[in-house]
């Protein structure tokens, strides 16, 4: 039923055809849209809500056991010392999985439409939210409600646009876009979702045809402009730190190798961007520790460590300092960067400065 609609959407997005034509009903049913947004860019993706189901507290086992491939791209989770990944076969299907990892509440959403994975507290004003699809898109981004209050909550707005708790952020957890394999070297005791969800998807298979192809131009709704800098479907990491937002293309970063640093200053905020080619894996520390700025090199890439120039104390890919005067410090990981396709970053975030 999800590939009908999906086929439908991408019939009508290539034909012209009215959304209303296809049977796509009023996007204000069945939610109260008291918005702080202009409901005329909301639009009804066709499931409805819950049509997309979200999966709350599923199945984790550890990677041997879970039938996910170490090939498999994942969403990487750490939380009070307890990893987790969270496959994006599950998430293209599911795209919201509220969870329980080290003790904490924590909502993981995946936007298949812009690429974008990001992982909230769900917890406000004390108490934890349980978040569902709500069939409704802004932006080609996915909004999301809560079953507490049904607000709106727009993923890549970062808060609520609708209900009760208009104006109300979320705030943001560290998460890595990677592969299964690099999870599993970085965090070896992490567990993984499984595909025993009691839904009856054929997980495994890309639903959207060849939407995510890099030069893919074509969305399934109405998009503002977009930067025509880089490809629309490229990948990238998209860091908002020192009131600035910044995104460093994947496509930029291969060209610089397999292992690579960069230590940029973004606003007031000095950060370090490590990219790990072979995983296609970015993310984003502030390079800060102990009230001292750093600068990071590739000390060796057989051992994937790095190096400051500083104190000459080696880096795992993790931030932790393992040899050194700084030995066992840690980089604080940037929560406010997450991987998602460029045409949705530079749309959010017109004014983006650009890693080139």
């Amino acid at each position: 039923m999800r590939s009908q609609t999906t086929l439908a959407l991408l019939i009508a997005t290539l034909t012209g055809v009215a959304c209303e034509d296809l049977g796509v009903g009023d996007p204000a049913e069945p939610f109260d849209l008291q918005c702080s947004i202009s409901t005329s860019d909301l639009f009804n993706g066709g499931p409805g809500r819950d049509g997309i189901p979200a999966l709350t507290n599923p199945e984790a086992l550890a990677p041997p056991n879970s039938g996910i491939a170490d090939d498999s791209r994942v969403l990487g989770l750490l939380i009070n010392g307890e990893a987790r990944a969270y496959p994006l076969w599950l998430l293209w299907n599911h795209e919201i999985i509220n969870d329980t990892l080290g003790g904490e509440p924590v909502l993981v959403s995946y936007c298949p439409l812009t690429g974008s994975g990001i992982a909230f507290d769900p917890v406000i004003d004390g108490e934890p939210r349980n978040f569902g699809v709500s069939g409704l898109l802004y932006e080609n981004n996915l909004v999301m409600f809560d079953r507490q209050t049904e607000s709106l909550w727009n993923q890549l707005l970062l808060g609520a646009q609708c209900g009760t708790e208009i104006g109300t952020n979320l705030q943001l957890l560290p998460i890595m876009e990677t592969t299964l394999a690099h999870w599993r070297q970085l965090y070896p005791q992490t567990t993984v979702v499984t595909l025993n969800t009691g839904f009856p998807f054929s997980y495994g298979s890309y639903p959207y045809g060849n939407y995510d192809e890099v030069d893919n131009s074509s969305t399934l709704f109405p998009s503002s402009d977009y930067g025509p800098e880089r490809p629309p479907k490229e990948l990238v990491l998209g860091v908002t730190a020192g009131g600035v937002h910044a995104a460093f293309p994947f496509g930029a970063l291969d060209d610089l190798g397999d292992l690579v640093t960069v230590n940029d200053e973004i606003g007031t905020a000095d950060i370090l961007v490590i990219y790990h080619g072979w995983s296609r894996t970015a993310q984003a520390f502030d390079r800060v520790v102990d009230g001292q700025l750093l600068t990071f090199s590739v000390a060796d890439t057989a051992s994937q460590r790095l190096v400051d120039t500083e104190t000459g104390s080696e880096w795992n890919l993790k931030g932790i300092a393992i040899t050194g005067p700084l030995a066992g410090m840690s980089l604080e990981p940037i929560a406010t960067s997450y991987t998602l396709f460029w045409f949705a970053w530079s749309v959010y975030h017109p004014n983006t400065v650009l890693f080139e």
